[in-house]
């Protein structure tokens, strides 16, 4: 990094902090819609360019620790915390997250303490490679949740992603058709196969797969009164999203992208099921076959079942199983599976089997093998815990919400579910933007449902101080 790219960092820098926080305090929604449009427009992965590049989540980083926008989530998190305790009268937060927090909190310190006595550097113990972006991802759960406080607040929240996410996906279709698609493009540009991709960052499916599953609630839900022309409208987003995820050929996309869906068949009444399930089936099967003609036929295997798991097992191939890296990370854990190898913690194996992570052994493609590989079942018991209490807050709050607040709720359950594959068997924690997305995911019914507490306490501001 020269002079002039170090001093134009330092500057922005010195200018973001006081603008942030000064802004969160007073207008802490409008500092989400910033890192909403961050985080909707902008990727993060990068895998698969053939020239080395650098997307905004980099920003900073070699002169900070951290990027810029991550050191600006930490301010406006500070204030969020400031905003809470200056104001000790308002509503509990309605998300039950306080003890996975804390729990979690404790856990890095001691990571941080015990790192620093066996003479781990600091910046290794808070890598992003380590367990950084779950905290991240718990400072924009409850920005989220803290900021939006009433219905109109809802209704422009769900807007403003619809509208992203739609402008995300005309760039995406306007590259994919007129400048050959997505340059980061790892199935052309590293395997050899001669396809072009809508999007490669798993990121940009989850935001045209909630986007989808929006448009398809209003559709087709019973208590919502569309004209045509809106309709029509709400029909052509919905064709722009799903192929968005379809053209992007990700596996793990389309598997999330059905869990979406069928969430969304199961709270259809009965009478609406069986035809959305006939037109789900044909567009997932259409999905499929193009799937197998554009990326599927390189794998070798003779059909569309064992071209999918190709790569799962090395019966087509004589290459090693995708589960050999995860075998190799639990090798490693050896007599640590309580509390893991540390935020710092690499694990080995074969050389030459695992040369596809370049020499880099700090994560796993398992999003839940990673947290197990870096503070063991502890840590897994921790952020699964989380999972549990947010599944059991939206299932006990669904049915007494109607509107907006039952679209947004279900939306954030609906992306929640999506990720659910990643987090399996892809590495969503290594990654700053796929984890506010969860956390975004996660906020939502929680905003949901806040709103109608928040009235509650304002009626009878007595029971917020107790």
């Amino acid at each position: 990094m020269n002079a002039t790219e170090v001093f134009s960092t330092l500057t922005i820098a010195l200018l973001i902090v006081p603008l942030v926080l000064a802004v969160s305090l007073k207008e802490p929604k409008l500092v989400v819609y910033g890192f909403l449009v961050a985080i909707l427009m902008f990727r993060y992965s990068t895998w698969g360019e053939l020239q080395p590049t650098e997307t905004i989540y980099a920003r900073g980083v070699g002169i900070f620790h951290f990027s810029l926008v991550n050191l600006a989530l930490f301010v406006a998190g500070i204030a969020t915390l400031m905003r809470k305790l200056a104001n000790p009268l308002n509503p509990h937060l309605a998300a039950p997250l306080a003890p996975y927090f804390f729990s979690f909190v404790f856990m890095m310190l001691a990571h941080i303490a015990l790192g620093s006595i066996a003479g781990i550097d600091l910046e290794r113990i808070l890598e992003y490679e380590g367990l950084i972006n779950i905290f991240n991802m718990f400072i924009f759960m409850y920005m989220v949740v803290l900021a939006f406080n009433s219905e109109k607040d809802k209704r422009d929240l769900l807007l403003v992603f619809l509208a992203l996410a739609g402008i995300r996906s005309l760039f995406g279709l306007v590259r994919y058709f007129v400048f050959d698609g997505d340059t980061a493009n790892p199935y052309r540009n590293l395997e050899g196969m001669d396809i072009k991709i809508f999007f490669f960052d798993i990121a940009d499916n989850f935001v045209a797969a909630v986007a989808a599953f929006c448009a398809a609630w209003l559709l087709l839900s019973p208590s919502v009164r569309l004209s045509m022309t809106k309709r029509l409208f709400l029909y052509g987003y919905l064709a722009l999203e799903i192929a968005a995820i379809a053209l992007s050929f990700r596996r793990s996309s389309l598997i999330g992208l059905a869990l979406t869906f069928g969430w969304l068949i199961f709270l259809l009444p009965s009478r609406k099921r069986i035809p959305l399930l006939i037109l789900g089936a044909a567009v997932m099967a259409s999905t499929i076959v193009v799937f197998f003609q554009e990326r599927l036929q390189y794998a070798g295997a003779t059909d569309i079942v064992s071209s999918l798991i190709y790569d799962i097992t090395s019966n087509n191939t004589g290459d090693v199983d995708r589960f050999y890296e995860l075998r190799a990370a639990a090798a490693s854990l050896d007599g640590n599976w309580l509390f893991g190898l540390g935020s710092w913690g690499r694990f080995t194996g074969d050389q030459e089997l695992l040369a596809f992570h370049m020499g880099k052994f700090m994560f796993v493609h398992s999003g839940f093998g990673h947290i197990i590989l870096k503070s063991g079942i502890a840590g897994l018991l921790i952020f699964c815990g989380l999972l549990f209490s947010y599944i059991m807050f939206y299932l006990r709050h669904r049915k007494h919400l109607v509107g907006n607040s039952r679209l947004l709720a279900d939306a954030g359950f609906a992306g929640f579910l999506f990720w659910t594959p990643t987090l399996l068997i892809g590495t969503p924690i290594i990654e700053f933007r796929t984890m506010l997305l969860i956390g975004l995911c996660l906020a939502m019914p929680y905003v949901a449902a806040g709103v109608s507490a928040r009235k509650y306490y304002v009626s009878y501001p007595h029971y917020a101080a107790a």
